[in-house]
C-alpha cells in the first residue's frame, strides 16, 4: 500500500492555475525526486501536499486515511505533519538558536518531549549529518551548507515517516551541495522515505526510485530513473533533459 497518495490537486493563485490536476503515490522507502522547469508548480505542489499553501481542490491518502485537502481541519493537518519533516530552500533556522537549540525547539515545544531527552536526540541526528560538533554554534557562524544539515537533522529528530525536500541545494555553491547531497544519499540508502524537488538531475539519477517531470502546471512523464533518463517518451521530457544537460 502506498504510504502517500494525492489526486487531483489544483491550486491557483490570483486566477493563474498553478497545478492542474496533480496525481502522485509515494511508496515506503521511495525516494521520488521532481523535476521541472521554473514556474511548473513543483515547489506549491510540495507545499500543498504539507498544509503550507492550501490547495483548491484534491484528495490526499496518508498511510491509508483520506483527506480533502480543501476542508483538511488543523487538528488533521497537525496530526499529519507529526509524522513528517520538511527541509526548505533557505534554511528557516532561527538565527537566535543554536543548532542544538534549532533541533530540540520542535520536540519540545510541539511535543512536549523532556529538555534531556530532547537534547540527547538532537545530538544523535545533528552526528547522524556531521554536525554534531558545531552543536552550540549559531546560524551565522556556520556555512549554507552546514546550516542546511542542520536544518535536515530536525527534520530527522521526529523520527518522520517521510520527508519533503524543496529544492535544498538552490542556495548552495556546488561544494556545499556536495556535502548536503551526501547526507541525502546516506538517508536514501537507509531507507528514508523522501519527496525530493531538486535541479540536481545527476543526483535525481543515482538516487531516485521514481522521477516526476513536471510542467506547466501538470505532470508531463514520470517513470523509473532510468527509464525517465535513458529512454524519455515526450517531447517536452527530451527538450528538458537537452537543455539542462548544456
Amino acid at each position: 500500500m502506498a504510504l502517500l497518495e494525492v489526486k487531483e490537486i489544483h491550486k491557483a493563485f490570483e486566477g493563474n492555475e498553478v497545478l492542474k490536476g496533480v496525481n502522485l503515490t509515494v511508496n515506503k522507502g521511495d525516494v521520488v525526486s521532481v523535476l521541472g522547469p521554473s514556474g511548473s508548480g513543483k515547489t506549491t505542489l510540495l507545499r500543498c501536499i504539507n498544509f503550507l499553501e492550501s490547495a483548491d481542490k484534491g484528495e490526499l491518502i496518508f498511510d491509508g486515511s483520506s483527506y480533502s485537502l480543501s476542508q483538511v481541519t488543523r487538528a488533521q493537518i497537525a496530526d499529519i505533519r507529526k509524522r513528517t519533516g520538511f527541509v526548505f530552500q533557505n534554511y528557516n533556522l532561527f538565527a537566535n538558536k543554536t543548532a542544538i537549540n534549532n533541533v530540540t525547539l520542535g520536540l519540545t515545544s510541539a511535543r512536549k518531549v523532556p529538555v534531556k531527552e530532547a537534547r540527547q536526540k538532537a545530538m544523535e541526528v545533528l552526528a547522524k549529518v556531521g554536525m554534531a560538533e558545531y552543536a552550540d554554534y549559531y546560524p551565522s557562524q556556520l556555512s549554507g551548507g552546514q546550516q542546511q544539515r542542520v536544518a535536515i537533522a530536525r527534520a530527522l529528530a521526529t523520527d518522520p515517516e517521510i520527508i519533503y525536500f524543496d529544492e535544498p541545494t538552490s542556495a548552495l555553491d556546488p561544494q556545499l551541495t556536495a556535502e548536503v547531497l551526501e547526507v541525502m544519499r546516506k538517508l536514501a540508502k537507509d531507507g528514508m522515505t523522501m519527496i525530493v524537488v531538486t535541479h540536481e538531475l545527476s543526483f535525481a539519477k543515482e538516487v531516485s526510485t521514481h522521477v516526476v517531470f513536471m510542467a506547466g502546471g501538470k505532470v508531463v512523464e514520470e517513470g523509473s530513473a532510468a527509464e525517465f533518463f535513458d529512454n524519455p517518451k515526450e517531447t517536452r521530457t527530451k527538450e528538458f533533459l537537452r537543455l539542462t544537460e548544456k
